[in-house]
């Protein structure tokens, strides 16, 4: 009974990590050619809703940090593309691992039924992985001299981390609370099918090459 069950919760976590990673490979690339502010927004709420399913489905927390594992996994198929950047994939794959342990952060408190401590986590989640990231990005320099945008000026790292991290808690309310109205009603038992789970790991890692 046991491993019926940790079974099933890992078919889950590679199943929502997989969809995150397929998300990531496709509209996140879609996402470079509209203005920043905008693309810098949407991904954030639509990981937060990800895991946030993931955990009203598995009721684990630490199942969250290893969702983020899966999907930070299949981005790191680009570090073997020798025309592509090491910088352009291991930045993303760390944007990945800090929304998760924000997410995974906050969770107990946004399943909270005050509002106000929802909207409180989510954008603590928004905000506080974009300045876990600014502080990666610093690191970087130190050892790169690499000076990305975030950290070129005081406006920009006000909007990357202020900004951009308030209208990206904002989108992430709105995605949540349709997900939970609408999707929820939906019987979805995809997640706990291998199969699935599999096949759109395989989908994702394919997407991510190809894109």
């Amino acid at each position: 009974m046991i491993e019926n069950k940790n079974f099933k919760l890992l078919t889950q976590i590679i199943f929502y990590g997989a969809l995150w990673g397929f998300i990531e490979a496709t509209l996140g690339y879609a996402l470079h050619w509209i203005p920043t502010l905008i693309a810098g927004t949407i991904m954030f709420p639509i990981a937060s809703t990800i895991l946030l399913r993931a955990y009203n489905k598995t009721n684990s927390k630490k199942a969250l940090l290893f969702i983020g594992m899966v999907a930070a996994t299949i981005k790191s198929l680009n570090l073997f593309l020798p025309s592509y950047s090491v910088f352009k994939t291991i930045n993303p794959m760390m944007s990945i691992v800090l929304e998760s342990l924000l997410v995974f952060a906050v969770v107990v408190m946004f399943t909270s039924e005050k509002i106000t401590n929802k909207i409180a986590a989510i954008q603590i989640a928004s905000i506080g992985w974009r300045v876990g990231y600014v502080l990666f990005m610093t690191a970087q320099f130190v050892f790169t001299g690499y000076v990305a945008t975030s950290i070129s000026s005081v406006n920009n790292f006000l909007g990357f981390v202020v900004l951009s991290g308030v209208l990206s808690g904002m989108f992430a309310l709105g995605f949540i609370y349709i997900d939970t109205v609408l999707i929820n009603k939906i019987n979805f038992k995809l997640d706990t099918k291998p199969v699935f789970a599999a096949g759109l790991f395989l989908l994702a890692a394919v997407a991510t090459v190809i894109l």
